[in-house]
């Protein structure tokens, strides 16, 4: 059994850790950023008109029954782990869900409106992360969000343990690296995640995105202070 079995999903004690949540409200990590989760894709939902989700990483299952329940999206969820497949056809619809490798999804282009990537690509080399950004703006037919762990998290306690992480970068270049292959990508100034928001025509969707997924986190209680980023990327955008 791989490392990203029922350990790297059940034991709180194993990097890159803060396990043991409730898997409904906790998304498997714990419980106050399951609602920031929330409030970011409900914004995405509402702004692009979304109907279909793609979530890649889906591991137990968490957001991607949220989003069917919830927001009435047509999900496919797909993990690298069989473990966490199983898990997630369990939930409602959960049959929607399929094994997969996120440097070759089995889905033609442009297959679903969205694409949701969380904390997936920081656990592969460079030359795979970047194929893996290739593979989700290709299946996405109007906008991706991928998330990874923040670079400052390297330096956290459980950070100085966690072997499993191969890239610990900034959202400015994951951005780059995806700009460099062709994509239109932004960096997004979400505290304590590595985000960017890949769209398939320029546009000012990500300053939307940003403001709103603040305000939803606000009202969810879910939101402690403002981004530091957060004026020098509404700058960029005036």
């Amino acid at each position: 059994m791989s490392k990203f079995e029922a350990q790297y999903f059940e034991d709180p004690g194993y990097a890159p850790g803060l396990k043991g949540g409730d898997e409904v409200a906790g998304y498997g990590y714990y419980p106050e950023y399951f609602p920031i989760v929330q409030a970011q894709l409900a914004t995405l939902v509402e702004l692009t008109g979304a109907r279909t989700m793609l979530d890649v990483g889906c591991g137990k299952g968490a957001l991607a029954e949220y989003a069917r329940r919830s927001l009435g999206l047509k999900v496919v969820g797909g993990d690298f782990s069989d473990y966490a497949t199983r898990h997630a056809r369990a939930r409602q619809e959960g049959a929607q869900t399929v094994r997969l490798d996120v440097g070759q999804l089995p889905f033609a282009n442009a297959s679903f409106d969205l694409c949701w990537c969380n904390g997936v690509l920081q656990y592969l080399n460079r030359q795979q992360a970047q194929r893996a950004l290739l593979e989700i703006a290709r299946v996405t037919r109007l906008s991706a969000f991928v998330s990874n762990i923040a670079a400052r998290q390297q330096y956290t306690d459980w950070g100085k343990t966690d072997d499993l992480t191969q890239l610990y970068l900034r959202p400015q270049q994951w951005a780059a690296w995806a700009r460099g292959l062709g994509l239109e990508a932004t960096a997004l100034p979400f505290e304590g995640e590595s985000a960017i928001l890949i769209v398939s025509q320029p546009s000012a969707l990500a300053l939307r995105f940003v403001d709103l997924s603040l305000e939803r986190a606000d009202k969810l209680g879910a939101l402690t202070r403002q981004p530091p980023g957060l004026l020098a990327f509404r700058r960029q955008w005036r």
